[in-house]
């Protein structure tokens, strides 16, 4: 089984992006073995790891997702990007987090962090509003035009909000909604077809030896005999977060911290404004969870809080 080895510090454009940046530390080089099949995450780490991971160890599978630890050994991906972004520690104020931008960076086929290709912007820290710019070919700096927005707004019921701008907008707006109360798991209806992030169940982390994944599926209905319906899932995207693989200065308990994002966009190969578009909406809709686990957490802050100061009682 190949393993993940960290390398030693090395000049390339992570780091020299970093060094301009005070939102976030150096990021480490990788080395990957056997990278596609996602087998260079540490069991190890996984194990020791475990019990420290209450947000992201609940089980939320979907009854309809049986037998998806097949599909997640047998997942292969076509691009990676690393997401950089410190989330929300367990004991911390439950303020809004600052507007601070949130860098993604191409993966290099050998594992390497690579070059910045997108960066997600916050306008003001009181709005959860956001934009998906592109980084451009000259020394990773930043385009003007947003190539997806983000919009949250409040109140129940209220599902966030994407767009796509520019050559690749669809003329539609895609709602990521809930599963239900019982659930994290969101669905998100778009012209490429119907996708669902969901967190992994234990038989799918043991299937990578991850201690933290979140699952992109493409979820299709299949006609059956007799009138009825079956759904058939298939993945298309993974969010690992590992000792190695998340960001660094964040732990296990952290809320909405990044990772790594592989996608598979082999059924987009031969369409190139599709693919662009499914790479979008999968970098923006996986930003939305990281959110989400952030909105979550101060909640439950705030609860602690209010909690003490009543005395715990009545």
């Amino acid at each position: 089984m190949a393993t993940l080895t960290k390398l030693q510090p090395a000049e390339s454009a992570v780091h020299r992006r970093h060094s301009q940046m005070s939102s976030t530390s150096t990021l480490p080089e990788y080395e990957l073995g056997d990278y596609p099949k996602l087998q260079a995450l540490s069991r190890t780490a996984s194990l020791s790891e475990s019990s420290s991971l209450p947000d992201y160890n609940n089980l939320d599978a979907s009854t309809s997702a049986t037998g998806s630890a097949s599909g997640v050994a047998a997942f292969h991906h076509t691009s990676a990007f690393q997401i950089e972004t410190a989330g929300h520690p367990t004991f911390h104020l439950p303020t809004p987090p600052k507007p601070v931008p949130i860098p993604v960076f191409r993966v290099n086929a050998d594992g390497t962090v690579g070059d910045m290709a997108y960066e997600s912007l916050r306008n003001k820290r009181s709005s959860g509003s956001c934009a998906l710019v592109r980084a451009s070919s000259s020394g990773g700096s930043i385009a003007e035009a947003p190539v997806c927005s983000t919009t949250y707004r409040f109140g129940p019921g209220k599902s966030p909000q994407m767009q796509l701008h520019g050559r690749l907008d669809s003329n539609e707006i895609y709602e990521v909604q809930g599963k239900g109360f019982t659930t994290r798991a969101q669905s998100i209806r778009t012209h490429l077809g119907t996708f669902e992030w969901r967190y992994a169940d234990r038989a799918d982390r043991r299937a990578v030896g991850a201690n933290s994944l979140l699952l992109l599926e493409r979820v299709t209905g299949v006609a059956l005999a007799g009138g009825k319906k079956e759904e058939r899932r298939a993945v298309v995207g993974m969010f690992v977060r590992s000792p190695e693989l998340r960001t660094q200065g964040t732990s296990g308990c952290t809320a909405g911290n990044g990772g790594r994002l592989l996608l598979n966009l082999s059924d987009w190969a031969d369409a190139k404004v599709e693919r662009e578009q499914m790479e979008i909406l999968a970098i923006s809709s996986c930003i939305v969870m990281l959110k989400k686990e952030i909105d979550r957490r101060r909640v439950q802050q705030f609860m602690i809080i209010s909690g003490a100061v009543s005395g715990g009682g009545p």
